[in-house]
């Protein structure tokens, strides 16, 4: 069934480059906030240290025009401190009462040699008091801790600069139990994303190093040497990195560990599939292969074929059932990694930029449980990482393809065999009508700037649209949704620059298709043109059109209910969400158990 497991799928789709939202419950003693900055520098996370009952002393900001460097200090239960950037800048420090919590986080991000980085930062605390540094900017985001919580850490990128951060809200009240934190899946980014805190994965199991089977022969998106597993994402240039070992195509992998006896495996914390992120762009053919990943699989290998770009996909499946999944051409030099018993694929890392003015996937780096791993392509500025849940492993793909890999995403399926029943309602009745199938997202169009939205909260499946509106001039400012019944909803994204046109329904009338163009605005991607159609055949346009396009159509028996992206004075990501107009009675974030077969992401 759709349910919670919706309302993450979607916040994790709909957050790119820039930030990312990481769906944790509130029950959790440890909770991710969303991200701000870029996807340049070093991953880092607090998170394995950071614990309920922390007692926070100060937090030092180190900035001069940009943000330097950030300082948590915590004295109690175990007196640590975290920090993160360079040692430049001028130290700004505030020190905690007694009983006085950092309880937000406003952060502000701009360009600097290419790079994003983060400008400014501001904490305030349950007492009123505040701390800043650096230069403000236009680009801006705030993250408030939820109820009962405060700031106990840090997740981000750094280097001598802080390049990109995000709060870890800690439970303020000691938990009974170890947090059982949802890893964020990054990115975006993102449209892709900014990679974020990387959780606890899959258990650490020994198995093998990885076993490689280079065919010298082959050829596809070109003649580039591979780039070794293990490589950072960095923000390195689209050449190709060769390996230590030389141009022969051999892949270098860490040793795996040889003495830590194997851990059973995690209990999953939710569904038994979700899906991450994904990296890349609107090109291609869609493919997924969700309806066959199911809890409980063993993975036996992973082949990838690359050469300058990525060109294939190989996932070979044993148990419960043998089966294959293989997405994209034939090109490139094929790289396996074999797995090991009780070894799994917990993270995987994506680089992408534009071949003949198509988005495509250029690099690919996946690693396990026991720290092997195995990669293909070239590396470039745009990058992202997702990592598996607690409990999940790699059980498959979704995206989009042709002779190489255009978009990609995984499909984490749960270590353990989760038995996947149906939900029941009240006194025992089945819930009606409601399945995964209910409803489906389209592919986001646009860039990785802006706010991120999503209407999820808002959705009803019975929900009637009475019109849409669209401001636009040049490009497209705002789009609104009126919902009619059962309740009158408004769900309005964007600026107020612009003309507004505005399409009204008949009875009867719904919204079957989105038209989207986007392009380049002072070096932000931003939507140019939407276009809706409806049932009646009637329509509503605005902005001006551009070179890179694409249509969105709903299902058979569907129609545009809301929609997700990234918007602020312009509209700079859009996707529609489509759900199916005779499903009934749920709304979409209802809290109830899903059926584990996820969402389809459809264009």
């Amino acid at each position: 069934m759709v349910l919670q497991s919706v309302a993450t799928i979607l916040q994790v789709v709909a957050f790119t480059v820039l930030v990312l939202v990481h769906g944790v419950t509130a029950d959790d003693a440890v909770q991710l906030s969303e991200s701000f900055g870029g996807p340049h520098g070093n991953d880092f996370s607090d998170q394995a240290s950071v614990v309920s009952g922390q007692t926070v002393s100060f937090v030092t900001i180190r900035a001069g025009d940009r943000v330097d460097g950030v300082s948590l200090g915590v004295s109690g239960p175990t007196a640590q401190t975290f920090t993160h950037g360079g040692t430049g800048g001028t130290d700004n420090t505030l020190t905690l009462a007694a009983g006085e919590h950092i309880t937000s986080m406003e952060a502000h991000w701009g360009e600097k040699d290419g790079h994003t980085r983060v400008f400014y930062l501001s904490f305030g605390t349950s007492a009123g008091n505040t701390v800043s540094g650096g230069s403000q900017t236009d680009s801006t985001g705030s993250a408030t801790a939820p109820a009962g919580y405060q700031l106990g850490g840090f997740f981000g990128r750094d280097g001598d600069e802080i390049d990109l951060l995000g709060a870890i809200w800690s439970s303020i009240t000691t938990a009974d139990t170890a947090p059982g934190t949802v890893a964020p899946a990054d990115i975006p980014d993102t449209s892709a994303s900014a990679s974020a805190a990387k959780g606890t994965t899959a258990p650490d199991t020994p198995g093998p190093a990885a076993q490689i089977s280079p065919d010298p022969a082959s050829s596809g998106s070109g003649s580039a040497t591979a780039i070794p597993p293990g490589s950072s994402a960095g923000s390195g240039s689209a050449a190709p990195i060769a390996p230590g070992s030389g141009t022969d195509g051999s892949l270098e992998t860490s040793e795996p560990p040889s003495t830590v006896a194997p851990t059973p495996a995690p209990k999953p914390s939710g569904p038994a599939v979700q899906l991450s992120e994904t990296f890349g762009g609107p090109h291609g053919n869609e493919f997924s292969d969700q309806p066959a990943a199911v809890s409980g699989q063993t993975i036996t290998s992973l082949t990838v074929r690359g050469a300058a770009r990525i060109d294939g996909l190989t996932l070979e499946v044993s148990a419960p059932t043998a089966q294959t999944f293989t997405h994209g051409g034939t090109g490139g030099d094929p790289y396996t990694l074999k797995l090991g018993a009780g070894e799994y694929i917990t993270s995987m890392e994506a680089h992408w930029g534009k071949k003949d003015d198509h988005t495509r996937v250029f690099y690919l780096n996946f690693g396990t449980s026991a720290g092997n791993s195995v990669s293909a392509g070239t590396q470039t500025d745009e990058t992202g990482s997702v990592t598996a849940p607690d409990g999940y492993q790699l059980g498959g793909f979704f995206g989009r393809d042709g002779d190489e890999i255009d978009l990609l995403g995984v499909v984490w399926t749960s270590i353990a065999v989760v038995n996947d029943t149906a939900t029941t309602a009240g006194s025992g009745s089945t819930a009606a009508g409601v399945t995964d199938e209910d409803i489906v997202l389209s592919a986001l169009y646009g860039g990785p700037h802006g706010n991120a939205f999503s209407d999820i909260d808002s959705i009803k499946f019975t929900q009637t649209a009475s019109s849409i509106t669209l401001r636009s001039d040049k490009r497209v400012d705002a789009i609104t949704l009126q919902v009619a019944t059962p309740a009158e909803v408004t769900m309005n994204h964007g600026g107020t620059g612009g003309s507004d046109k505005t399409l009204t329904l008949g009875p009867g009338e719904y919204i079957t298709s989105m038209e989207a163009h986007w392009g380049k605005k002072d070096d932000h991607t931003r939507v140019f043109y939407l276009k809706f159609v409806t049932s009646a055949g009637n329509s509503i346009e605005g902005g001006s059109t551009t070179d890179d396009n694409a249509v969105a159509k709903a299902p058979d028996g569907f129609q545009l209910a809301g929609f997700y992206g990234r918007a602020e004075d312009e509209v700079d990501q859009i996707g529609a969400i489509w759900t199916r107009i005779s499903a009934k009675d749920l709304s979409l974030a209802d809290e109830e158990e899903s059926s584990g077969s996820g969402v389809l992401f459809r264009q």
